[in-house]
């Protein structure tokens, strides 16, 4: 017994050490996402079903739905990344993160899906800040921390997000699948306006942004001018981003549209329960955790392209045994897919972060951003009609076989540098 108490000091003193960076901007947004990712996850447990079920939409419909948001977050990328790097990133991550909150009331009050669509529209118009928020995150921890931070921060958003599913089954059961999905989205709106007052408290990491409260109207007639500073930015960086992107951005079409029907392919055709469902994203997250965070750590020692390529690999089981399962296979399936989406998170930032200068880095975002939602809407249609209107399995199987092309391009294309951007 003796041994232990000395033992436990030796360990949670390496763990301190080797967490330390964990402070500023990077703990204010861990704390943010705490509390975002605590509670989104408890109505995009059964968004897609809601939509279908409660608001009259049909499965294709489903796909409209998502590629309007898609279309809207796409459309704002690039004034987001042309404001990160001109005027900072500080004011326009925790402002839109307000109007984010703002637009939960859409979803909580609509009365069919039409409305739906104006509140995701709205939200991802909002979304705005997301080349600001990447660039603050990778400004904020040190290249050799970057794996081990950010591995960290997808594994306590997963963890977090843990009960959320579960707490969703329970307001469905409890309330039914209408009013407890609106009980859901005011829970997430509450959320969302605590991490804005919250993020309120960054500190700026552009010291030469310029106005730290950008005129947006001004912005936007800048649109043209942010296009091109944004294209331009790919001359300035090194190939190997270019075909990073490429395949992310490729990889997370499918994944996109594919999720918008996994709760609808599961409970529709494997006969899986609403409640079974809300079990099945409970374990997934539970069960990724370990293994994320001592992927974490070894990536910051060996290298991220290798955890980029495991990451794609995990889609190839878990979407062969999603198609074909049962619950307890499905534990299985969303075990490999959850690390997946954990892996691919923090690999693909990280040696995004590794290869890209600083003050490019709004810009990279930005632009990579937009394409990459523009490739997720056009896919989402197509994976809407292919899901409808030929087999349904067809979009989870696509997403298996795809990774084995994506890996290869990685493989031989991508290229980490000894030297990495602070």
């Amino acid at each position: 017994m003796h041994f232990t108490f000395p033992i436990s000091l030796g360990l949670l003193s390496r763990f301190g050490n080797r967490y330390a960076f964990v402070r500023g901007n990077f703990l204010i947004l861990v704390a943010s996402w705490i509390l975002m990712f605590s509670t989104s996850p408890i109505s995009g447990t059964y968004a897609s079903k809601f939509f279908k079920t409660s608001l009259g939409a049909n499965d294709f419909l489903l796909s409209i739905i998502s590629f309007s948001g898609l279309i809207a977050i796409a459309f704002v990328q690039f004034p987001g990344g042309y404001l990160a790097d001109k005027h900072g990133r500080r004011w326009l991550v925790y402002a839109m993160t307000f109007g984010v909150a703002f637009s939960y009331l859409f979803f909580i009050f609509a009365p069919s899906w039409p409305l739906i669509v104006v509140g995701t529209v709205f939200q991802n118009l909002c979304l705005l800040y997301q080349p600001a928020l990447y660039a603050i995150m990778i400004d904020s921890v040190s290249p050799e921390n970057r794996g081990a931070g950010f591995s960290m921060q997808a594994v306590i958003t997963n963890l977090v997000g843990l009960p959320a599913s579960l707490i969703a089954g329970y307001l469905v059961l409890i309330f039914n699948l209408d009013i407890g999905m609106r009980i859901a989205y005011a829970i997430a709106m509450i959320a969302y306006f605590a991490a804005a007052f919250l993020r309120v408290k960054l500190k700026e990491t552009m010291p030469s942004g310029g106005n730290d409260r950008p005129n947006f109207l001004a912005a936007f007639k800048e649109y043209p001018q942010a296009v091109r500073e944004s294209l331009d930015v790919w001359s300035k960086t090194p190939r190997s981003v270019y075909y990073l992107f490429i395949c992310n951005a490729a990889i997370n079409s499918l994944i996109v549209g594919s999720s918008t029907y996994f709760v609808i392919y599961a409970t529709e055709n494997l006969g899986i329960s609403n409640f079974q469902w809300a079990l099945v994203l409970a374990l997934m997250s539970f069960t990724v955790a370990a293994p994320s965070i001592i992927a974490g750590l070894r990536m910051d020692e060996v290298g991220r392209k290798s955890y980029v390529i495991a990451s794609y690999l995990c889609y190839i089981p878990a979407m062969i045994l999603f198609v074909y399962g049962n619950f307890y296979v499905l534990i299985i399936a969303f075990f490999f897919f959850g690390l997946g989406q954990v892996l691919q998170s923090s690999s693909y930032t990280s040696l995004l972060g590794d290869l890209t200068p600083r003050a490019l880095r709004g810009k990279v975002v930005g632009c990579s951003q937009f394409f990459g939602y523009m490739a997720q809407a056009f896919t989402q249609i197509l994976i809407g009609l292919l899901f409808s209107y030929v087999w349904r399995p067809l979009p989870f199987l696509m997403l298996a076989a795809s990774a084995i092309p994506f890996s290869l391009l990685v493989h031989y294309r991508v290229f980490e540098e000894d030297k990495k951007q602070v």
